[in-house]
């Protein structure tokens, strides 16, 4: 008995691809629709997350260092009340006056925001050296000019160089006013950009502000515990005052992408579906021009149940070869476009994506299930014996 068993296992083994070997034009037919599923999937599926990517790099990575306060509900400045409370909380170990800034970060679909910080040259030193901050190329802005020094990344963003000028008044599409000079580039985990003197600044004092004595903003930076230090900034917040700290930013985010993530969910899912059942389409086909061979089978002792097995085990690994393909078509194709599109743009394209790899995993669990189900039942039906009397 075993022995037979041995004997059905090997022919099984022999058969499976013996269909698709004589019929080569059908088999790369489907394992082409389904590994272009897969890359389709896959690839998508990456572009949005790398836009998610860009979003968190831009707003959120330089929040893992220090925090941000600032005036809110029409408010210009912060209560003096204000930042003495939070120069004086034991979790602060430095709150330095800003003017807080957005500038303009494109990525492959469109804008987000970067930060950029106006404050004292000599705060900037501080903040380069506490946060191993290195200048990669050029030097620091000097006191009161309109200078910047840029993260090296952002700088690849907008296309610039050290010695370029920058602001509205060269670039209309730029949120920050004025016309600033770059003086360097920098490296390392914030991604922003520092200046000494704004246009901003000049406006509030032609409409009569005392810059000098006037907080338009603070970076605070932690003694200790990042966490301590943002669980104080965000219950201070109120109508006049908002602090952007890391575990706000990042909850921000994550309400404005989930429907993003649910949309893109809801379509993977309709595209398995739908090339299942195209697919299917193609394998009834496939299936009805086998009967007599599988007739034949059922005719000389083989049971349904091993010509279901030897059915599905041929469905699972014509799958399982589209996924292999599917994939190591998207890694090529996703590693050229990161190389020619996205590093240049100082962005992030993540070559490996778990969500990604996910999501092609459901596309093929759902079309295994789907063409396997209408597959077999319509299997059953057949009556195999009269298909042979019928030759």
């Amino acid at each position: 008995e075993n022995s037979k068993k041995v004997m059905r296992e090997k022919i099984q083994m022999k058969n499976m691809f013996k269909y698709y070997l004589s019929n080569k034009r059908r088999g790369i037919s489907l394992i082409f629709v389904m590994a272009l599923t897969v890359f389709s999937i896959y690839f998508v599926t990456s572009l949005v997350q790398s836009i998610f990517s860009t979003v968190e790099y831009s707003n959120i990575a330089c929040l893992n260092d220090f925090s941000f306060v600032y005036p809110v509900g029409g408010s210009s400045f912060l209560s003096d009340e204000t930042v003495e409370k939070i120069q004086k909380d034991d979790s602060v170990k430095k709150a330095y006056p800003i003017l807080l800034e957005y500038t303009v970060i494109n990525n492959i679909f469109g804008t987000t925001s970067g930060y950029a910080a106006f404050m004292e040259a000599a705060d900037i030193k501080e903040i380069f050296n506490d946060y191993s901050l290195t200048v990669t190329e050029g030097r620091l802005p000097e006191e009161n000019s309109y200078e910047l020094i840029m993260h090296e990344d952002m700088l690849k963003n907008k296309g610039l160089s050290v010695g370029d000028t920058f602001g509205s008044a060269v670039d209309e599409g730029e949120q920050i006013d004025g016309k600033y000079t770059i003086t360097g580039a920098f490296s390392g985990d914030s991604y922003m950009a520092f200046g000494t003197k704004s246009y901003r600044q000049k406006e509030l004092e032609e409409l009569g502000l005392d810059f000098q004595n006037t907080t338009f903003g603070l970076l605070v930076t932690p003694k200790t515990d990042l966490d301590t230090m943002n669980t104080m900034l965000d219950a201070m917040s109120h109508d006049e005052t908002a602090a952007m700290t890391l575990s706000y930013a990042k909850k921000t985010l994550q309400e404005n992408i989930s429907s993003i993530k649910f949309l893109m969910f809801v379509i993977v899912i309709v595209i398995a579906v739908s090339i299942s059942a195209a697919v299917c389409i193609v394998l009834e086909t496939t299936y009805n021009d086998r009967m007599e061979e599988f007739g034949i089978l059922y005719a000389i002792g083989y049971k349904k149940s091993w010509l279901f097995r030897n059915i599905i085990t041929e469905i699972i690994a014509l799958v399982f070869i589209s996924w292999i393909l599917g994939l190591v078509i998207s890694y090529g194709f996703l590693t050229l476009v990161a190389k020619s599109v996205f590093e240049p743009m100082g962005q992030i394209l993540s070559i490996f994506s778990i969500q990604s790899l996910f999501y092609t995993i459901i596309v093929m669990a759902v079309f295994v299930v789907v063409t396997i189900l209408v597959t077999i039942l319509k299997f059953a039906k057949k009556d195999l014996i009269a298909i042979i009397e019928m030759r």
